[in-house]
């Protein structure tokens, strides 16, 4: 069995699932490849009813497409797709700030201060993961901090995506600045209490990510 999984009987599929997800969000397996059953039961010493229910999930969240008689293929974004999730991203994440901003402690914006001045470093020294690390967890932690749960499970269900187009998209290290520094004016902007600055801001960021990454996918 691979070192990097570790199955068991009891949630087999959904750590399938979960290892697999890893390798297409990290663009180890990448757009278009085909996904071999036979060669990941075999990695993973698993027998392939797991492994459906596994792509299954997959398919869910929108990360595998399965072609009749063809097979199962990591999914290719389309310019529908990245329009539709950028656009839902907006407008929950404006509504994330509006009410997150009333309860997220002080401590915890000046830690993600703190993160995306690391991960400006470290976009510097050509370390992305960094970045993408510090990415997640700020757009996380404000709807976290919204204590709105259906936004919360709406985001949650999205965010396999975002972390997937976000990797595909790093082609330069400018790209990454670019947003790394949309982070921290939206920090500042919290951390003086600015709901309305903030919402724009996050807003402009989002639309820059979503022309950015249509640009992409049509060049």
């Amino acid at each position: 069995m691979d070192s990097e999984i570790k199955v068991d009987n009891r949630n087999l599929s959904e750590q399938i699932y979960l290892y697999l997800k890893n390798k297409i969000v990290n663009n180890v397996l990448k757009p278009g490849e085909r996904i071999d059953y036979n060669e990941i039961s075999k990695e993973l010493g698993v027998s392939k009813t797991p492994l459906r229910d596994a792509l299954h999930l997959l398919q869910r969240d929108g990360l595998v497409e399965v072609r009749s008689r063809s097979g199962t293929f990591v999914n290719i974004p389309r310019a529908k797709d990245i329009e539709e999730i950028f656009d839902i991203r907006k407008a929950l994440e404006k509504q994330a700030i509006e009410t997150a901003i009333k309860r997220i402690p002080k401590q915890v914006l000046e830690e993600l201060l703190a993160n995306a001045e690391t991960a400006e470093k470290a976009i510097d020294a050509g370390d992305f993961q960094t970045f993408f690390a510090s990415d997640r967890h700020l757009h996380k932690t404000l709807v976290k901090y919204s204590n709105n749960q259906r936004l919360i499970k709406i985001m949650e269900s999205l965010e396999a995506q975002i972390a997937w187009i976000g990797v595909i998209i790093a082609k330069t290290s400018e790209r990454p600045r670019q947003a790394n520094e949309s982070h921290i004016q939206i920090i500042h902007a919290l951390l003086d209490g600015d709901t309305k600055h903030a919402q724009h801001l996050m807003e402009k960021h989002i639309e820059e990510i979503k022309q950015m990454t249509l640009h992409d996918f049509q060049n």
